[in-house]
């Protein structure tokens, strides 16, 4: 299917180091909406613009993209032993999706699918979103509770959660995307742009030959 639709969905994420703020007891997430113009007189016309215009994921052209930032602060406390005081860990989402300039410009079934289709790309990026805040959950559980000797060892123990936990989550992404490629071939709005490949309009052969047909009888006439 993504040969054919050029369909991609994906996520990025950095993370960056353990830093010395303190900050609030729960991971704290931000979402952007930024959308991008597509434009079309039909679902064949929307889905070439949106292959022009529509973010890359991993250099693969996509309908929709979402990227993470996140950060974490904290202090690496030392009394008897070693923990992480006032850990937090942050996400700021963007998620980029498609905006039709003009859906006047389509047919009533053409706008229905469309505004379907729209809907779909809008949940599927939302769940990856969901997904990260629940890695990122994972995280600052995980991190709050860690203790060591020397805090040069807690803070190995977070990268090594970090690590694992960022591993895990792409494994769920992977999964997730693989689940919504099969539901994506079925999409109506996709159906509608497959549609003139597997439903070519005939060429009129019948049409031309009776006009040929024609031509040759009015030439007898005048022999």
């Amino acid at each position: 299917m993504r040969a054919i639709i050029g369909a991609a969905f994906g996520v990025a994420i950095a993370f960056s180091s353990l830093g010395p703020e303190t900050a609030q007891a729960a991971p704290a997430f931000t979402t952007k909406y930024v959308y991008y113009k597509v434009s079309g007189d039909s679902a064949v016309g929307i889905y070439v613009s949106m292959l022009k215009r529509g973010p890359h994921v991993k250099g693969e052209k996509a309908y929709a993209a979402t990227s993470a930032e996140s950060s974490q602060r904290g202090k690496l406390e030392l009394t008897n032993s070693c923990r992480i005081i006032d850990y937090q860990y942050s996400v700021d989402f963007t998620i980029r999706l498609p905006k039709l300039t003009d859906e006047t410009a389509l047919s009533a079934t053409a706008r229905n699918r469309w505004q379907q289709f729209s809907n779909f790309l809008k949940k599927h990026e939302e769940t990856h979103r969901a997904i990260w805040m629940g890695c990122a959950s994972e995280i600052e559980t995980r991190v709050r509770a860690l203790r060591g000797r020397t805090c040069d060892e807690v803070d190995e123990k977070a990268q090594r959660i970090r690590d694992e936990v960022q591993n895990a989550c792409n494994l769920k992404h992977v999964a997730f995307d693989a689940a919504e490629q099969k539901r994506l071939a079925k999409h109506p709005f996709v159906k509608l742009v497959l549609a003139p490949l597997y439903s070519p309009k005939p060429v009129k052969i019948t049409t031309l030959a009776t006009k040929k047909r024609k031509k040759s009888a009015a030439a007898a006439l005048f022999n």
